[in-house]
């Protein structure tokens, strides 16, 4: 017999390089990550990072940290050389950004990299290339103290994956995005990066994290943003950072920043905290806007999950999910929902050019306004709307005295004085020593009841208006059997319901808060509910989802006419709340228009 064959082979360095490569390095921004946390790890103030046709061609990462001596650049580029760890225990309290000692080797393995660095003080520094995985010797060379990293011409050596690469500016975009993140999230380092030469950002040290988004984002979402600052279990769990109003809201998660010691992250628990954090200010399906610190002891956090690690394990996850959540909760209460009237201005502009373009040469700048001109994307976008209808009475001025200075609705030393004006029955003006506002009187005395019924919940079971005669309500067997199973904890929240035959539900009472309750409606409404969830909804959603629909149910309608003393009275009792500016489908109660929204609809600036 011939001897056996082994099919089973050991891997090379060279392979297993490029294996690891797979998972550390996905593109250009993926090495620009790497390398920038790296020049953190080494505690620079000042990182420059230099770009060529999006980081395909060149990326390069210059830093003042403290630098290599020859031992350490000479070891640079081997596998699982790291200097932040040394024993297994040191896994249970990595407080670095990096520690795997994966990203040199895999990055080395699959480019032209070259590491240049200088201890501080030493007189001359080192310098070690890495060639597709062919190490070179180790020369001396003149370099400031820190240490430069550049790696070119990115998978020349893997052509199949070269050619999943984006174009040069989708790159580079990505790359910018890993910068300002990583900008946003160390607070005391300057950052520079440039790109085919040109300066694309640039954010000093000294800037704090309000002034770094505003560098990145620009002053409109930076004015507008509400500190959160946080501390549990004797300051072993620090939350800080800020919040933005629910109308920065986007469709995709990109301003949605969670930073854990310094490092930026995508987790599952924080996304699901800021989602409960906002949940009744922000319409389903749209995501906040927030740049969040989370400050928590290493050893309670394991970051090493996944080579890029972009995930983290919390230990004590339970108690972590409640004080981010009330912390959020506190501060997002805080900010200003109300819709700005500047927005429906634009809108209404955009309706104008819409229904007749030869109107836009009226809205150039210079002419009649001072912003940049509409373009056609601007009028025929997602973000077009509909322009409100005009009010079909005049603004009522509010009298001298009348309201105090700065006050708005909900702020101390808002006395909520009229006069009042209700439009088509369903909207509330009132006037405002900057302007006015415009309130969905639905909308609020929705809120207003929903947070009545829910205190009551909490309280114990609601008191119930039981009915002399039981109301009876028609549903399908299956409905009925649907319904069966949860009656008893539909009793729990005031709606005494009751099988009444195989197709019919009695209704013997109902929240005594409800006014004019509509039974059937409400029965429709529970049916719904379940069959929505698809699964049998937990206690908590059902509660919830129960409370919503039965607060919209009892509320002030559309088309209702109201007094000025009910009027005044409903301002009040949403004052009370602790926050009114939302209804519990998170859409805003009010749209405030300002002077300066007013000028601008009138062509005076």
């Amino acid at each position: 017999m011939g001897a056996e064959q082994a099919r089973i082979e050991v891997l090379s360095e060279h392979v297993r390089n490029q294996v690891a490569a797979g998972e550390v390095v996905e593109r250009p921004a993926s090495v620009v990550k790497e390398l920038v946390e790296n020049a953190l790890d080494a505690g620079a103030s000042h990182i420059e990072v230099g770009l060529e046709e999006g980081g395909i061609r060149l990326v390069r990462v210059t830093d003042n940290g403290c630098g290599m001596g020859r031992l350490d650049v000479e070891r640079s580029f081997l596998p699982h050389a790291t200097s932040k760890l040394r024993e297994p225990e040191d896994l249970e309290h990595i407080s670095s950004l990096g520690f795997r000692g994966e990203a040199l080797a895999s990055i080395g393995s699959i480019a032209r990299a070259q590491i240049i660095s200088r201890l501080r003080d030493a007189e001359l520094g080192w310098r070690v290339e890495d060639e597709g995985g062919r190490i070179t010797e180790l020369v001396e060379a003149g370099c400031p103290a820190g240490t430069t990293v550049e790696v070119r011409d990115l998978f020349y050596n893997t052509p199949a994956r070269r050619r999943f690469l984006k174009r040069a500016s989708t790159e580079f975009a990505r790359c910018l995005d890993v910068v300002q993140r990583l900008a946003l999230a160390h607070e005391g380092v300057g950052f520079v990066m440039t790109h085919d030469g040109k300066r694309v950002l640039d954010v000093e040290p000294e800037m704090d994290l309000a002034a770094r988004v505003r560098r990145a984002f620009g002053a409109e979402l930076a004015d507008a943003l509400v500190p959160v600052e946080a501390s549990h279990a004797g300051a072993r769990i620090r939350l800080s950072g800020y919040v933005a109003p629910p109308r920065f809201s986007r469709r995709d998660t990109a301003r949605q920043m969670w930073f854990l010691n310094g490092r930026y992250l995508r987790d599952k628990v924080l996304s699901r905290c800021l989602r409960e954090g906002y949940r009744g200010f922000l319409i389903e399906g749209r995501q906040p806007t927030a740049f969040l610190h989370l400050h928590l002891d290493p050893s309670t956090v394991d970051v090493n999950v996944s080579p890029t690690k972009a995930e983290v394990r919390f230990r004590e996850q339970r108690q972590l999910f409640g004080f981010c959540v009330n912390a959020l909760r506190e501060s997002v209460a805080k900010t200003d929902i109300a819709t700005p009237g500047e927005s429906m201005v634009r809108s209404m502009e955009r309706r104008v050019i819409r229904e007749d373009p030869n109107q836009a040469r009226f809205l150039e700048p210079g002419v009649l306004r001072p912003a940049s001109p509409v373009t056609a994307r601007e009028v025929s976008g997602d973000d077009y709307q509909p322009a409100p209808r005009p009010l079909a009475a005049p603004i009522i001025r509010a009298e001298e005295g009348e309201v105090e200075s700065g006050a708005v609705m909900g702020e101390v030393g808002d006395d909520l004085r009229g006069p009042f004006l209700q439009v088509a029955r369903t909207y509330l003006v009132r006037a405002l020593p900057d302007g006015f506002e415009i309130i969905d009187q639905h909308a609020l005395h929705e809120r207003i009841t929903l947070e009545d019924l829910r205190a009551e919940v909490l309280k114990g079971r609601p008191e119930v208006q039981r009915l002399l005669v039981p109301e009876l309500v028609e549903v399908s067997r299956a409905e009925l059997e649907r319904m069966r199973p949860r009656l008893a904890e539909f009793a729990e929240l005031g709606i005494e319901l009751e099988p009444f035959g195989e197709a019919t539900v009695a209704v013997h009472g109902l929240p005594s808060r409800l006014k004019k309750p509509n039974a059937g409606g409400l029965v429709r409404d529970l049916i719904s509910l379940l069959e929505e969830k698809g699964e049998t909804p937990k206690l908590d959603e059902l509660v919830e989802e129960v409370l919503h629909r039965c607060a919209c149910r009892s509320s002030v309608m559309a088309g209702d006419a109201l007094s000025e003393i009910e009027i005044r009275a409903l301002l009040e009792r949403g004052q009370a709340l602790e926050s009114d500016q939302t209804c519990p489908h998170a859409r805003p109660t009010r749209v405030r228009f300002h002077l300066e929204d007013l000028e601008k609809a009138f062509h005076r600036r």
